[in-house]
């Protein structure tokens, strides 16, 4: 599961064991932006790290980009950590906007883009005809012909699915539903809370990737609180399932979305680390209410499938990073029975 644009900070700073920071010095966080406050992404100003400057709209805060959200909101997140594992050094492996790190979910890289798509573009093969522009090189299709983890996927007869909520009003959510970007790819299974009716039918891929509708997303200006309800939601239909001794469950955040962290991103490349973001694993086989602070990626999601099937890197993000799954479960040891969320 990928939810969008949130720091570590922003959700987990007052975490028991965890690397968080709620107030410093010299900058105290204050618990009065809600998932649901009435202002905009901080889109422009995190592609330089100068955050937010715009639509800077918290009620009561003058530098609403240094709060965070109150703990009363994210009772299911904590429940969730509190019961499984919950990661302090998850770093998104791009430093840039939430296209290019669904990109990076599903094939370790994005072509080198930096930006949102934009315009239109003739044909290529794909759903959507944009553009994006590249790091190294003018401007090209965003109408990706790499090798992705269904190719995977599909070559070694395993099932994938990929379950997303299309929405006109929102065009942002074009830019999450990742295989649209991928030539010949298609636009995935709609609406994202299909997912849930077709695991109580006894249907879940080998590999499944589950991205919100925009209201429950925790993007900033989606108007709503919904995203950890959502979440447990997806987490309970699958721990109530007949699948739940066999499946681990990934919750990430596509980016930081301007949101302060106090943590220095790794500079591996150009492109990245970019900032921490929360990173939630679920699976009887988790360690119980741990937090792991071996630093991931990215790309670290990517490599668990791939250690876990058998399967080839992709890139340079999924090569370099830790495998999720060493650090956060033990095979070992006997399914724990599911608590509801």
């Amino acid at each position: 599961m990928m939810q969008e644009a949130r720091s570590f900070d922003d959700l987990f700073c007052g975490y028991a064991g965890a690397n968080g920071k709620c107030a410093g010095q010299t900058i105290p966080l204050e618990a009065n932006c809600t998932l649901s406050d009435t202002f905009q992404d901080f889109e422009r100003d995190r592609k330089t790290g100068r955050f937010g400057r715009e639509h800077a709209d918290c009620p009561g805060y003058k530098r609403p980009e240094y709060a965070h959200v109150p703990t009363s909101e994210l009772t299911q997140y904590y429940k969730i950590a509190q019961q499984y594992v919950l990661g302090d050094s998850m770093f998104s492996s791009t430093g840039n906007p939430t296209f290019e790190s669904h990109q990076y979910l599903i094939a370790a890289q994005a072509a080198n883009a930096k930006n949102q798509p934009f315009g239109q573009t003739p044909p290529e093969g794909c759903v959507y005809q944009q553009w994006v522009q590249q790091f190294k090189g003018g401007k090209i299709a965003a109408c990706f012909t790499y090798k992705t983890l269904a190719d995977e996927l599909n070559a070694a007869g395993l099932s994938w699915s990929y379950y997303r909520t299309a929405d006109r009003k929102h065009p942002i959510v074009d830019t999450w539903d990742a295989y649209g970007w991928v030539k010949g790819g298609s636009s995935g299974t709609s609406p994202s809370s299909q997912f849930i009716t077709d695991v109580g039918r006894g249907k879940l891929a080998s590999v499944t990737w589950v991205t919100p509708a925009f209201a429950d997303s925790d993007l900033s200006g989606s108007l709503s609180s919904g995203g950890p309800k959502w979440v447990a939601s997806v987490v309970n239909a699958v721990g109530e399932s007949q699948f739940w001794n066999t499946t681990a469950i990934v919750v990430m955040w596509s980016g930081f979305g301007g949101w302060y962290d106090h943590v220095s991103p790794p500079m591996l490349d150009y492109q990245g680390l970019g900032f921490r973001v929360p990173v939630l694993v679920v699976s009887p086989y988790a360690l119980g209410g741990a937090v792991v602070h071996t630093q991931f990626e990215t790309g670290s999601v990517l490599k668990f499938v791939e250690d876990t099937f058998g399967l080839a890197r992709l890139s340079v993000s999924d090569a370099r990073a830790h495998d999720l799954g060493a650090s956060t479960l033990n095979l070992q040891q006997a399914p724990r029975a599911f608590v509801p969320i």
